[in-house]
């Protein structure tokens, strides 16, 4: 697996010109800082939620990690779920259609993998990170620190304006 980021995350993500990503927190007692990996996960999560695939070309040419950092390490069968769900309701295969269910689950799933998600599986993901930032860019402004970040982005997930 390969997570790629939505291009124009680095930049929207820049706090007041300082570089907000960290690749991991510097030390294990340190405030944990804000990892490239929340930006993707936050932008993930609007983009399953929407249920929108993004443009696969409005990715970043290179990956940034190839594998859950420690801290998501045990959201991988969750984020996979929210991933078999998403695209259960993108493709509108209702819940009774068995057939079609174990097909996508067979599709996307990879259970021998650190995502538990198959190469298929991995594209969507990023794709649905796409659309999620640019959910995340139409309804909030770039944000100059992470707490103004979490109360905005918890007004836009919350169906309110996150201006007021």
């Amino acid at each position: 697996m390969s997570f790629f980021l939505p291009t124009g995350v680095r930049s929207f993500f820049s706090f007041e010109g300082q570089r907000a990503f960290a690749k991991t927190p510097r030390r294990r007692d340190a405030t944990p800082r804000f990892l490239m990996f929340d930006a993707y996960y936050f932008s993930l999560l609007l983009g399953l939620r929407e249920g929108r695939l993004g443009d696969a070309n409005r990715l970043e040419a290179q990956s940034f990690f190839d594998a859950y950092p420690d801290n998501y390490r045990a959201q991988a069968e969750l984020i996979a779920g929210l991933l078999v769900d998403s695209e259960l309701r993108r493709l509108q295969i209702g819940i009774g259609d068995r057939a079609d269910i174990e097909r996508q689950m067979v599709l996307l799933l990879d259970l021998t993998s650190t995502t538990r998600l198959s190469g298929h599986g991995d594209q969507l993901l990023n794709r649905y990170a796409v659309a999620g930032f640019d959910v995340l860019q139409d309804g909030i402004m770039p944000p100059d620190n992470l707490e103004d970040f979490l109360v905005a982005y918890h007004a836009l997930w919350a169906g309110k304006d996150p201006a007021e």
